[in-house]
């Protein structure tokens, strides 16, 4: 296996915008022996560098059945303003991947609710795409995601592709009256509400903003869903990715090693304590 602590190059592919902040860019390894070594799960991350400015963590959003390695970035600091103004053919570095996935083995005799929020549905798109490209329908696959306006939704135009395989629930904190908008207005917590789900047989895989994740996971609580069928997906600063830094402690754990994808019963006692 490659060296994490060791940069290896790719060249951007294509770069697809997704909103005015955000776009989605697919990578492609240029060493051939790293291109074939390179394995990741949905759910991990890897650190993206760029030389002279620095690292940033950075999820990946493609599937692992993708042919191309896709990340799908908002501009937020150096880094991220940097890649933004790169096109296609350039150069980025990369480090990963990193940290633990999202638990795939365990849904196989569940059903699945993923529910995102914001640029949270970039670590959770590798899982959806994965289930639609196998049409995995033998259980019942419910997607909720929840953005500003219609026009910070992410991925847009792939939601009726999902559809097949999904039972699709969209909703926005605010309409945009220059926008035709015909999905739901509110909070996600309200579609939770709108959506039955068996609360013992169903596994719930969340990411977006962490007090949309508080919100949610105290209403599932409050549903009867048992602690050990809530995932969720933690975003801390992580300088390093292998837990040497010491930058992501996350109570007692590291979010680049132990995480970002959390079991909610490890957690439960920490996730409400601000700045930890």
């Amino acid at each position: 296996m490659h060296d994490k602590s060791i940069p290896f190059e790719a060249k951007i592919k294509w770069i697809k915008k997704e909103t005015r902040d955000t776009a989605t860019y697919a990578l492609q390894i240029t060493d051939k022996f790293v291109q074939k070594k390179y394995k990741f799960k949905p759910g991990q991350f890897n650190m993206l560098y760029v030389p002279a400015i620095g690292e940033a963590p950075i999820s990946i959003s493609s599937a692992s059945s993708d042919h191309d390695l896709m990340h799908t970035i908002r501009i937020a600091g150096d880094v991220t303003t940097h890649i933004s103004s790169l096109s296609t053919g350039s150069a980025i570095g990369i480090r990963g991947p990193f940290g633990n996935g999202w638990p795939l083995s365990e849904i196989k005799e569940r059903d699945l609710m993923i529910i995102g929020g914001g640029l949270g549905i970039a670590p959770l798109r590798s899982v959806i795409r994965e289930i639609v490209k196998t049409k995995d329908i033998k259980r019942r696959n419910v997607l909720l995601y929840g953005a500003k306006t219609p026009k910070d939704i992410i991925f847009r135009d792939e939601y009726p592709r999902y559809s097949s395989v999904f039972e699709v629930h969209l909703t926005v904190d605010k309409a945009d009256p220059e926008e035709y908008w015909h999905g739901d207005v509110g909070l996600i917590t309200g579609l939770l509400n709108k959506v039955s789900f068996n609360p013992i047989n169903t596994m719930f895989f969340i990411c977006g903003p962490e007090v949309m994740m508080q919100n949610t996971v105290k209403m599932l609580t409050l549903k009867n869903v048992p602690a050990e069928r809530i995932f969720i997906s933690i975003e801390r600063n992580m300088n390093c990715g292998m837990g040497i830094c010491g930058h992501c402690f996350f109570g007692p754990k590291f979010v680049c090693k132990n995480g970002p994808v959390f079991r909610f019963s490890e957690i439960a006692g920490f996730l409400w304590i601000k700045e930890i």
